[in-house]
């Protein structure tokens, strides 16, 4: 349900930079028209009471961030009884046993949710509002990608709701659209001119790309987001860390206790980032583009949500979710929809019938079948299904019979087919017989290629997906 939570112009809260602590990048956000959230994970006590103290004096409103249950430093920031602290996030997930935040006056409490099927712990808290914190995000997260948490929660929860992980200039509409109350964003800024971070980090955010923030996993319960090159020493050994305590009854403090003991503060100058631990989601290769037009943080927001307006009118003027599409119209389906191939399920005509005439495009399983199996459903898709497609595995080393299987695509004149796996010139042989052929992509740089040598259909093949998926989230 959409609803105002925010003390503040827009529905958007930003948190801090990791390790540090800003009162004019504070004020900078609320400036901009967001609500600057202050994150106190990696800091002592002290200093968090501190830096609260500080705030409480400025004539903007803020939100704190804990990362942890701690009912001692709860009820020290609840004594020090702030008028302008518009709301407190907590954690809360399926194991724990939830902080008291009660009593807290006019303050908002909203609660950090990583996990699906608790919504009597959540009722029992009573919150203002959640925080879907999904897979995309830096730092701790959820196994499930924010668009997965937020058609969860927005099926099964009344409360507002915000995202956190994956928000970027085109994924926010859709949020909107969805119906999500706000966002919180981190990363995205941290290379405008009033981000307090050194040069040398905005320096490594300029030349980051999807594939450099990789997850350290114990147990496969507890997944921490961070930077990460290929040789970055430090996040290799914490992988292996994870791993070895495994079986150790207080591993999972053990990999928190070595992770916060080795993050790295983004102000430090001669700190080597590339070999430096520190948080960074998926949504951090984003930052660079944010600041295309402009380097000041209240143009970047401005402009942020002026694009999202935007893409909203277009939604309003052009959905592409609609009967009679010009994409449906394009493949002769009643709906712009493709249903993936499915192995030992969309395997035969009469399924694929019936998915056509619900208004689908259907898709066959080649895969890796045998040539006999997949000459024979290929030919009676010919001949009893106006139109479909083909779904393909490209990669030799998974499919011997690859190169048959074009031929036959080629000699029954199937009107679709889509590669998993598959490599340009593939898709360009079928596309240069008349067979309209889509590529998997699951990286960036994949696409790149595959756009430099001819191909224009594409599948984003998210890691929610089931089958041959990457890394990154849809």
């Amino acid at each position: 349900m959409i609803r105002r939570i925010l003390n503040s112009r827009l529905p958007l809260m930003v948190y801090n930079p990791v390790k540090v602590f800003d009162v004019k990048y504070f004020k900078e956000i609320f400036n901009a028209g967001a609500l600057p959230v202050f994150d106190t994970e990696c800091l002592t006590h002290d200093d968090i009471l501190q830096n609260v103290a500080l705030l409480s004096k400025e004539k903007f409103s803020f939100g704190i961030r804990l990362s942890t249950h701690d009912n001692e430093l709860i009820q020290k920031i609840k004594y020090q009884q702030m008028i302008n602290l518009d709301l407190l996030i907590s954690p809360l997930s399926k194991e724990d046993t939830p902080a008291d935040v009660t009593n807290f006056a006019d303050t908002k409490i909203v609660m950090e949710i990583k996990d699906i099927h608790i919504n009597d712990k959540i009722k029992a808290v009573s919150p203002h509002a959640l925080i879907l914190k999904g897979n995309e995000a830096g730092g701790k997260v959820s196994k499930y990608s924010s668009f997965v948490l937020m058609q969860w929660y927005l099926k099964n929860s009344e409360l507002p709701i915000f995202i956190h992980g994956g928000v970027g200039k085109y994924t926010a509409a859709g949020m909107f659209a969805a119906g999500v109350s706000g966002l919180v964003m981190d990363s995205q800024f941290l290379m405008t001119d009033q981000a307090p971070v050194s040069d040398n980090l905005k320096k490594l955010l300029a030349m980051v790309d999807e594939s450099d923030s990789t997850e350290i996993i114990y147990n496969g319960q507890d997944i921490y987001r961070v930077f990460a090159k290929l040789g970055t020493k430090i996040v290799k050994d914490l992988k292996l860390q994870a791993i070895e305590l495994s079986d150790d009854p207080n591993g999972r403090q053990k990999i928190y206790t070595s992770i916060m003991d080795n993050m790295a503060a983004f102000d430090k100058e001669n700190t080597p980032f590339i070999q430096s631990l520190f948080y960074l989601g998926q949504d951090g290769v984003f930052a660079k583009d944010f600041v295309k037009e402009s380097t000041t943080l209240h143009d970047v927001i401005s402009s942020f949500f002026k694009t999202i307006g935007e893409n909203l009118n277009f939604i309003d003027d052009n959905d592409p979710i609609t009967p009679e599409s010009p994409f449906a119209n394009d493949q002769g389906t009643k709906f712009p929809l493709i249903q993936g191939p499915m192995a030992n399920i969309s395997d035969n005509s009469d399924f694929a019938n019936k998915v056509l005439e619900q208004g689908a495009l259907p898709f066959f399983a080649v895969g890796s079948l045998p040539e006999d199996l997949a000459d024979g459903m290929l030919k009676d898709g010919a001949k009893k299904v106006d139109v479909f497609g083909a779904g393909l595995v490209g990669m030799e080393a998974f499919n011997p019979a690859v190169k048959k299987h074009l031929e036959m695509v080629k000699k029954y004149k199937v009107p679709y087919a889509l590669f998993a796996g598959g490599i340009p010139s593939q898709v360009v042989e079928l596309e240069k017989a008349g067979t309209k052929t889509y590529l998997h992509t699951p990286s960036v740089s994949m696409m790149e290629n595959a756009l430099k040598n001819g191909c224009r259909r594409f599948i984003f093949e998210g890691g929610e997906a089931g089958g041959h998926v990457g890394t990154l989230s849809s």
